[in-house]
């Protein structure tokens, strides 16, 4: 399946019940309004549009044929962290040889969809989603980034998930995705929704690349309250880590906007009850 536009195939009842609740209107409001997100958002459309002609023309070439098959480390010793705090964070999440193999063949930003002109809390360029088991793009022409959601849809990592979270609830990803983050990218502090239809949600961010550590550069905070006075934990090593955390939690998760010539390569899984 050849997707040119990954951004709609987002489903609307996956954005319905994952909404982000109790944010600080002044911090939206300065991401916003952030002179490079401000350039984003206004050149969205020029940029949407020459993104969709690469793509198009990257598919008159021929595919180069990966078979990435990566390994993680095990991270399931963790449970008894994440039972008590809520969230917990993992270094050397790919063993070193694929991770790698990620690194040098992370998607060209063609594949992703820029900033939106209303977007005002998460300001970062998305793309190549895959919900509910199903990619939305083009897998033959990010193969790497297939391989990896493979990995996180494997019966055996599934099975390391249930593990980690210690309650015998089998899991299974509902919403894969990638992410570039620049300079100005933000994500306000928030909590996510709860609703009735996916249970039992953990989420994790894989900080695959980043030139910067912490809050320079994107690290994701889990906080006590909507602003960034009051934080938990902040991961400073943004390359190859993981910080797994419940979604339905009453803290809250995100961070400040990066600073100059920083950047943040990342995967974001959702995972819910199967």
């Amino acid at each position: 399946m050849v997707n040119s536009g990954t951004d709609k195939f987002a489903p609307v009842k996956w954005r319905a019940l994952a909404m982000a609740l109790d944010m600080d209107p002044k911090i939206c409001s300065e991401m916003f309004s952030h002179p490079n997100i401000l350039w984003r958002r206004k050149t969205y459309l020029i940029r949407r549009v020459i993104r969709r002609g690469l793509r198009e023309f990257e598919g008159l070439r021929a595919r180069t044929t990966i078979n990435f098959q990566p390994q993680w480390n095990s991270f399931a010793e963790n449970s008894v962290a994440l039972d008590r705090d809520g969230y917990v964070f993992v270094e050397n999440f790919l063993t070193d040889s694929d991770f790698e193999i990620l690194k040098d063949n992370w998607p060209k930003n063609r594949y992703f969809t820029p900033v939106t002109p209303n977007e005002d809390h998460k300001t970062s360029d998305k793309g190549l989603y895959c919900q509910h088991e199903k990619p939305g793009f083009d897998v033959g022409r990010n193969p790497v980034i297939y391989g990896l959601y493979k990995m996180f849809m494997s019966k055996n990592f599934r099975d390391e998930v249930t593990v980690l979270c210690g309650d015998d609830v089998a899991r299974m990803p509902y919403h894969l995705l990638v992410q570039n983050s620049f300079w100005g990218s933000g994500l306000a502090p928030h909590r996510d929704s709860h609703d009735d239809v996916l249970k039992s949600k953990i989420n994790f961010i894989y900080f695959v690349e980043s030139n910067g550590s912490g809050w320079d550069a994107g690290g994701t905070a889990i906080l006590k309250s909507n602003d960034f006075t009051k934080p938990i934990f902040i991961p400073f090593n943004l390359n190859n880590s993981c910080l797994f955390y419940y979604s339905e939690s009453e803290l809250f998760h995100g961070f400040p906007m990066i600073k100059f010539g920083k950047y943040r390569k990342n995967v974001i899984a959702h995972f819910c009850a199967s």
